[in-house]
């Protein structure tokens, strides 16, 4: 991996390790627990932080449709937590795929990219630093999720 590239992919690799470990003691049930105020539950945060990262890596990135249907990602549908993280798995192995090939040349490409508020240039660094962060923010709601579903530590 190009040593411009390589940093991205450790810090994916490090999120996606932190998202693993965290909803590996959950159950099917309590990753598809809503809490109350919230509408999200840690088995759709799952099928987001997926459809998220193989649209701005596979396809932004590295020019490989995804076919993504966004709002899908949030139906309250029944999330099997095996199912989830083998998903996981395979756009774990996309990104990386698609991470390899990348040079640092590459990375100040531009692209165009669908945002909520449109159509967007971006470059594939930028895309790349979007799917690192938006895996950071949605492992912090996980993990917060997790321990109100998991009851007070005993210290």
């Amino acid at each position: 991996m190009d040593p411009h590239v390589a940093p991205y992919g450790r810090m994916l690799e490090d999120l996606r390790r932190q998202v693993v470990e965290t909803v590996s003691p959950l159950s099917d049930e309590q990753i598809n627990q809503t809490v109350p105020g919230l509408r999200n539950t840690i088995g759709i945060l799952l099928k987001h932080i997926a459809g998220a990262e193989r649209y701005w890596i596979g396809e932004v990135a590295g020019g490989r449709a995804a076919q993504r249907n966004r709002d899908a990602e949030f139906e309250p549908a029944p999330v099997r937590k095996d199912e989830a993280l083998a998903e996981t798995e395979r756009v774990a192995a996309l990104s990386s795929e698609v991470l390899d090939r990348l040079t640092r040349d590459d990375l100040l490409v531009e692209v165009e990219a669908q945002r909520p508020r449109g159509m967007v240039r971006e470059t594939k660094a930028g895309a790349l630093l979007l799917a690192t962060q938006h895996v950071s923010y949605h492992l912090g709601q996980i993990r917060y999720l997790a321990r109100l579903l998991q009851g007070p530590r005993e210290r």
